[in-house]
């Protein structure tokens, strides 16, 4: 079963996943990276996010 809040820290997730998770837009995931907050790794063209971040994030907003 694929739980998304037991997963290696370094795991990846797309873009469309991370905004699921942290429940925003695409743009703001943008937006976050442009602020330095969220950090994307490129794969050739495509972006990822690390599973990390977007729990650290995803705390930081439950506070």
């Amino acid at each position: 079963m694929d739980n998304p809040t037991h997963q290696h820290p370094d795991t990846l997730r797309t873009i469309p996943e991370a905004c699921a998770a942290l429940k925003v837009s695409r743009g703001f995931i943008y937006t976050l990276q442009k602020r330095g907050a969220l950090e994307l790794v490129k794969l050739g063209r495509a972006s990822r996010v690390r599973a990390s971040d977007v729990a650290r994030l995803a705390q930081a907003g439950a506070k």
